[in-house]
C-alpha cells in the first residue's frame, strides 16, 4: 500500500469504497443492458424516441421528491433506505416484466443510476478530506473501471446460461451490497456536521444575446445528434440480434468496450487533443467525428458503422467537447453566466432532446421511415453537423465581439487582453469608445491603446485633443510626447493659448522648424504664473539658444531645489534635453532623498541610458515607494552592465538591508545564472526579511525560465540549515514556554519560525515553480485547515524523500519531531545559552526582550552575558534609565541616554498592544514601532476622554484605572486595564458614537491617526494585519446577518 500512497488507516475505507463503486457501476451496466433488451425486444421499437422525452421528465420529478424526503436524514441511512427501496422496486418489476412495466423500468433505471452515484460521492467526501480525496479517489475509480469491463464481459455468458430475464438478479444483489457496504463505512465518516444551506436563488428573466444563442445552437445540436444516433444504434442492434440473450450479450460487450475506450481517452487523448488543436479545434472535433460516423452508416447501413458514431458521441462528448464549451463562457459577465448557463445547459437542452424524441416517434409511427431505412436518419445528422460547424465558426466571431463588449464594461483585465490592430471591427469599437460622451469610457479606451500603434485612431485623437476635457487632453499630449501620435500644428497653436499644464505640454510638441515663430511668446511665458508653462518655455528657449540668460536663470531656479515640487516639475520637461541638464547635476538629483525629485530624475535617466548614472539609479532601490520605477529604468539598460553594477553596490553597501532587499527584487527581473548566483549568496540565515525577498526573486526567475537547470535540484544545503534553525527554535519554545512572563520571547520565536518556514517553502518551490504551492504558502504558515490537506498531499507525492523528511515535521500537524532529537538539541542549547546569544545579538528587539527576561526573571544569566557585545538601543536606554540598582557587572552607562524617563517603557506598551484585537496578530517587533509613536495621558476622575459626536482621530488603551462608556445617561460599558476604545477611529474619520470618561484617576495610551498612517506606509506587515482584521470582521458581520435572516 506504500507504493500506492495509501496509509494504513485508509486501507479499509478505500477498499470498501472501491467495492461499493464496483457494485454501483456493475449494477448500472446490468440494469441498462436489461432495460434496453426488454424494451427493444418486447416493446414497440417505435416508442423508443418517446422514452427519451419521458426519461427527462421522470428524472426531474424523482430528484425533486428525493431531495425533499432526504434533506434532513443521515446520509448512510438514506443510502440504506433508498437501496432497499430500489431492490424492492426492481424485484417487483422482475415479477411482472411485461406491458407498461417495461417502459417504467426503462425510466426507473436512469433514476437509480443517478441517485446511487450522487449518494456515493457525497459519502466519499464525508470520509476523506480534500488532501486524501486528491490522492485516493483515482483508486476508487479503478473499482468502477473494473466493474465496467468485467460486467460487460460477463453479461454474454450469463444471459446464455440463465437468460436476459435474470439480469435483474445480479443488479438487485449489487444494489443490496451497496447498502451493506455503506453501513461498514459509518465509523470512518467525518464528525463535522454539514451546514444546511437554504437555496435563496432568485428567479430572473434571462435574455439570450446572439453570442449565447450561438452557444445554445451548439449545445442543442450536440444533444439532437446524440439522441438520433442512440436511437439508430439501439434499433440496429435489435434488428441484428434475434434473441434477447444475444442482444443483452451485445450490450454487455458494448459497455465493456466503451468503458475501456473512455478510460484510455481520459488518460491519454483528451489533454493531447486540446493542447494540439486548441479550444476551437476541440469545438469542431466532435461534429466532424459524428458526421463521419453518420456518413459511414448512411452508406453502409450496418452495426459496425453506427457503433463507430455512437462511440465517438459518448467518448468525446464528455471530455474534449465539454472542456471546450466551458471556455466560451469566460468573456460573459459572471451575473449573466450564472443565469444563462443553467438555462442553456440543462433546461433548453432537455427540451431539445424531448422534441427530437417526439419527432422521431412521429416519423416512425406514420411510417414515413420504416425500420430497415433508419440509416436515412443520418442525413439530418450530417446536415445538423454542417450547421453545427458553421455555427462554431460564427461563435469565434461572436466570441471576439463579446470580448469587446466586456472591454467596454471593464469585465476584463487590461494586462490579459490581446488586441488585433488589423481587425476592422475592433478598430471601430475602440474608435466609438473614444468618441463616447462618457469620459470614463474615453479614458479607458486611451489606456487600452496606449501601447499599440495609434495610426488607426490618429484622426479621432486629434479631434479629442482640443475638446475641453483636461484628463483626455493630457493623456493624448503625453502619447504625442512619446512620439506615438502626431498632433496637427493648428491644434497645437490652439492649445498654446491655454493657461495650464495643457499649454506646457503643447509647448514641448512644437516642431523645431516652427519654434522660431513663437520665440516672443516663450520669452513672455518666463514670467507666467503657471510653473508648468514657465518650465516648458525655458527648456524650449534654451534648446534654441543655450545662452539665453533669462531662460537659464529660470531653469536654474527650478533645479536649485528650493521647492521639491518645482524641481521635479522642471525635470519632467527636461527628459529629452540632455544638453540642458549636466551629468553631475542629474546624478545628484538621482540620489536626492525626495521621492518626487527621484521619480522625475529617473524618467530623465531613462532617456539617456548612460552607465555613469547606474550607481545613482540603484541607490533608489532602498525606497519601496520608488523601487518599482527604478527597476523599470534599469530594465532599459544593458543587462550585464546592470548586473555588474548591482554586484558592486552589494559589496559597498553590505549593511544597508533595505538597499540589499531592493537589489534582490531587482535581480528577480533578470533571468540568468548570474542573478541566481548573486541571490543565492544574499540569502542570510540571520536576516530573515532579506532572505524572504531573495527567495521570492529566485522563484520569480524560476517561473519565467523555460529550462530551469539551476533549479532542477533543490537548494538542499540552504534548506537544511534553515530547517535546523527552525527546529532549534521549536526546542527553545518547548523549554521556555513553561516559564513565567515569556510572552514576547514566545512571540518572537513564532515570528522567526513563520519567516523561516516561508523561506524554506519558497526554496523548495524552486524545483517546481509553476506548482500551486507558492499561492498557498500563507495557508501553510497559518495552518489553514481548508487548504493544508491539499498542500500536504502535494508534498507527499511530489518531492524526494530527503526533502519530505525535512518538510513534513514542520508543516504537517499530524507529524511530530523525533523526541530523541529534541532532547539532544535541548541538551546542547539550554535556555541560558540561547538567551545569552539573543542578548548579544545585533537584532535590537531580540536583544532587549532577552535582557528584560534576564533582569526580571533569570538574573543568573547576567554574569554569562558578554556585555561588551551588547548593542545600545532606545529600548535598553529606557530599561537602564528607569532605576539604578543593577548588577555591577552591567555597564549601565553604556546604555543610558539623557532622554527623560517615561511612564511606561516601549516593552510595557508593546505587551499592552498585544492584548488589543487590532494588534494581537502583529509580531512584537513591529508593535514596538507602534509603541514608539504612542503617548501616555493621565485623566482625573470624571474627566471626559471624548464626547459623543467628537471627531474620531485616535485609539486609546487603558493602562490603569477605569473608563465608563455612556450613551446619554446610560452606562453601556466599563473598561479596565488592557481594554481599548476607538480602534476603528484609526481607520476612518467617523464621529464618536458615545461618551467616554474616567470613573477614577486613569492613565491611557493614545495613538493618533496621522502618525499611525505614516507608520503603515513604511511597514507593509502592519497594513496586512489591519486588512486581515477588517476582512475577518466583515465576514463575521456577514455571518451574523445570514443567521438573522434564517
Amino acid at each position: 500500500m506504500k507504493i500506492l500512497h495509501i496509509k494504513s488507516e485508509e486501507r479499509k475505507p478505500i477498499i470498501i469504497l472501491m467495492l461499493m463503486f464496483f457494485c454501483i457501476v456493475g449494477s448500472s451496466i446490468t440494469a441498462s443492458s436489461a432495460r434496453d433488451t426488454f424494451f427493444l425486444t418486447q416493446f414497440d421499437k417505435s416508442l423508443l424516441p418517446l422514452m427519451f422525452a419521458a426519461v427527462a421528465g421522470i428524472m426531474v420529478i424523482s430528484i425533486m421528491i428525493y431531495n425533499r424526503l432526504t434533506s434532513q436524514l443521515d446520509l448512510v441511512k438514506v443510502i440504506i433506505l433508498s437501496s432497499m427501496f430500489f431492490c424492492l422496486t426492481l424485484f417487483l418489476i422482475r415479477l411482472n416484466l411485461n406491458g407498461i412495466v417495461i417502459p417504467i423500468f426503462y425510466a426507473w433505471t436512469d433514476v437509480i443510476i443517478s441517485i446511487t452515484i450522487f449518494q456515493f460521492w457525497l459519502l466519499a467526501n464525508e470520509i476523506f478530506n480534500a488532501r486524501q480525496a486528491k490522492r485516493l479517489f483515482s483508486f476508487i475509480g479503478i473499482g468502477g473501471s473494473i466493474a465496467g469491463i468485467s460486467a460487460g464481459y460477463l453479461i454474454k455468458p450469463f444471459v446464455k446460461t440463465y437468460g436476459a430475464d435474470d439480469l435483474l438478479i445480479p443488479t438487485i444483489l449489487l444494489i443490496a451490497l451497496i447498502a451493506v457496504l455503506s453501513n461498514f463505512l459509518s465509523p470512518y465518516r467525518s464528525k463535522k456536521s454539514a451546514k444546511k444551506i437554504k437555496n435563496t436563488t432568485k428567479k430572473h428573466n434571462t435574455v439570450l444575446d446572439p453570442y449565447l444563442k450561438s452557444i445554445l445552437i451548439m449545445i442543442c445540436s450536440a444533444a439532437i445528434c446524440s439522441r438520433i444516433i442512440e436511437y439508430q444504434f439501439k434499433i440496429t442492434a435489435v434488428n441484428s440480434y434475434e434473441s434477447s440473450a444475444d442482444l443483452a450479450a451485445f450490450f454487455g460487450e458494448y459497455y465493456m468496450f466503451l468503458n475501456a475506450t473512455t478510460l484510455v481517452m481520459q488518460l491519454f487523448l483528451t489533454g493531447f487533443i486540446l493542447s494540439r488543436f486548441g479550444i476551437l479545434g476541440g469545438l469542431i472535433f466532435l461534429p466532424i467525428g459524428l458526421a463521419m460516423g453518420s456518413l459511414s452508416f448512411l452508406l453502409l447501413a450496418n452495426l459496425s458503422s453506427i457503433f463507430f458514431a455512437r462511440l465517438f458521441d459518448q467518448a468525446f462528448k464528455f471530455s474534449i467537447q465539454s472542456a471546450s464549451n466551458e471556455v466560451l463562457w469566460t468573456p460573459v459577465s459572471k451575473q449573466k453566466a450564472r443565469l444563462a448557463k443553467p438555462l442553456i445547459d440543462s433546461s433548453l437542452k432537455s427540451i431539445a432532446e424531448g422534441i427530437i424524441g417526439i419527432l422521431i416517434y412521429i416519423v416512425i409511427i406514420t411510417k414515413l421511415l420504416p425500420d430497415d431505412k433508419i440509416y436515412l436518419l443520418s442525413a439530418p445528422i450530417v446536415l445538423i453537423t454542417v450547421i453545427w460547424l458553421l455555427n462554431n465558426f460564427r461563435i469565434k466571431k461572436r466570441y471576439l465581439g463579446t470580448i469587446e463588449e466586456a472591454i467596454n464594461h471593464r469585465h476584463l483585465d487590461l494586462a490579459k487582453i490581446q488586441i488585433d490592430v488589423t481587425d476592422s471591427h475592433i478598430i471601430k469599437t475602440i474608435n466609438a469608445a473614444l468618441k463616447d460622451e462618457d469620459i470614463n469610457k474615453q479614458l479607458f479606451a486611451i489606456d487600452l491603446i496606449k501601447d499599440l500603434p495609434l495610426k488607426n485612431w490618429s484622426k479621432t485623437l486629434n479631434e479629442l485633443v482640443i475638446i475641453e476635457k483636461f484628463d483626455i487632453q493630457k493623456k493624448i499630449l503625453i502619447l504625442a510626447a512619446n512620439n506615438q501620435i502626431l498632433i496637427d500644428n493648428e491644434k497645437i497653436r490652439t492649445l498654446l493659448k491655454k493657461d495650464d499644464e495643457i499649454a506646457a505640454l503643447a509647448i514641448m510638441l512644437i516642431n523645431d522648424n516652427k519654434i522660431e515663430t513663437l520665440i516672443d511668446k516663450l520669452i513672455n511665458n518666463l514670467d507666467h504664473n503657471n510653473a508648468h508653462i514657465k518650465a516648458a518655455s525655458s527648456v524650449r528657449l534654451l534648446g534654441v539658444n543655450p545662452e539665453h540668460k533669462k531662460a537659464k536663470k529660470v531653469l536654474n531656479e527650478f533645479l536649485d531645489i528650493k521647492d521639491e515640487g518645482s524641481t521635479a516639475l522642471a525635470l519632467d520637461y527636461l527628459k529629452k534635453s540632455s544638453d540642458l541638464l549636466p551629468k553631475n547635476v542629474l546624478y545628484d538629483l538621482l540620489c536626492h532623498p525626495s521621492i518626487e525629485i527621484s521619480i522625475s530624475a529617473l524618467n530623465v535617466a531613462k532617456n539617456r541610458l548612460d552607465n555613469y548614472y547606474l550607481p545613482a539609479i540603484i541607490s533608489n532601490l532602498d525606497n519601496a515607494k520608488i523601487a518599482r520605477n527604478t527597476r523599470v529604468v534599469l530594465k532599459q539598460y544593458n543587462e550585464n552592465n546592470v548586473l555588474n553594477t548591482l554586484m558592486e553596490q552589494i559589496e559597498k553597501n553590505s549593511t544597508n538591508i533595505n538597499l540589499l532587499k531592493g537589489i534582490a527584487r531587482c535581480l528577480g527581473e533578470f533571468q540568468n545564472s548570474k542573478s541566481v548566483s548573486v541571490l543565492r549568496s544574499l540569502i542570510n540565515y540571520n536576516i530573515h526579511n532579506l532572505s524572504i525577498v531573495c527567495t521570492e526573486a529566485l522563484l520569480k526567475i524560476a517561473k519565467k525560465q523555460i529550462r530551469q537547470k539551476q533549479f532542477e535540484r533543490p537548494f538542499f544545503d540552504e534548506i537544511k540549515i534553515l530547517s535546523d534553525k527552525y527546529f532549534k527554535l521549536h526546542c527553545f519554545r518547548l523549554l521556555i514556554k513553561e516559564n513565567e512572563n515569556t510572552e514576547l520571547i514566545l512571540d518572537q520565536i513564532n515570528s522567526d519560525q513563520k519567516k523561516l518556514l516561508q523561506i524554506i517553502l519558497k526554496l523548495v518551490t524552486l524545483q517546481i515553480p509553476n506548482s500551486p504551492i507558492d499561492s498557498h504558502i500563507k495557508h501553510i504558515i497559518n495552518r489553514s485547515d481548508s487548504d493544508l490537506p491539499y498542500i500536504l498531499e502535494f508534498f507527499d507525492t511530489s518531492f524526494e524523500k530527503n526533502i519530505r523528511n525535512i518538510l513534513m515535521p514542520i508543516i504537517d500537524p499530524d507529524i511530530d519531531f523525533n523526541k530523541k532529537d529534541i532532547k539532544k538539541v535541548q541538551k546542547k542549547n539550554s535556555i541560558e545559552l540561547i538567551v545569552k546569544s539573543w542578548s548579544e545579538s545585533k537584532h535590537k528587539w531580540k536583544s532587549v526582550i532577552a535582557i528584560d527576561y534576564v533582569l526580571k526573571y533569570n538574573k543568573s544569566i547576567i554574569e554569562k552575558i558578554n556585555w561588551d557585545k551588547v548593542h545600545p538601543s532606545i529600548y535598553l536606554a529606557e530599561i537602564f534609565n528607569e532605576k539604578l540598582d543593577f548588577n555591577p557587572l552591567i555597564p549601565t552607562n553604556k546604555f543610558k541616554t539623557q532622554s527623560e524617563k517615561t511612564m511606561f517603557t516601549i516593552l510595557e506598551k508593546t505587551l499592552l498592544l498585544k492584548s488589543v484585537d487590532l494588534f494581537e496578530n502583529i509580531p512584537g517587533e513591529l508593535l514596538s514601532k507602534i509603541s514608539q509613536i504612542s503617548s501616555t495621558k493621565n485623566y482625573d476622575e470624571d474627566e471626559f476622554i471624548f464626547n459623543e459626536g467628537d471627531s474620531g482621530d485616535s485609539l486609546f488603551i487603558v493602562l490603569n484605572g477605569e473608563i465608563k462608556i455612556k450613551k446619554g445617561e446610560k452606562i453601556i460599558a466599563k473598561l479596565e486595564r488592557g481594554a481599548s476604545l476607538g480602534e476603528m477611529a484609526l481607520l476612518d474619520n467617523e464621529t464618536r458614537s458615545a461618551d467616554a470618561l474616567a470613573s477614577k484617576d486613569s492613565t491611557l495610551l493614545k495613538i493618533n491617526q496621522d502618525v499611525f498612517y505614516e507608520l503603515m506606509e513604511s511597514n507593509a506587515d502592519i497594513m496586512k494585519q489591519i486588512i486581515k482584521l477588517l476582512t475577518s470582521r466583515i465576514r463575521e458581520a456577514n455571518s451574523k446577518l445570514e443567521q438573522s435572516l434564517k
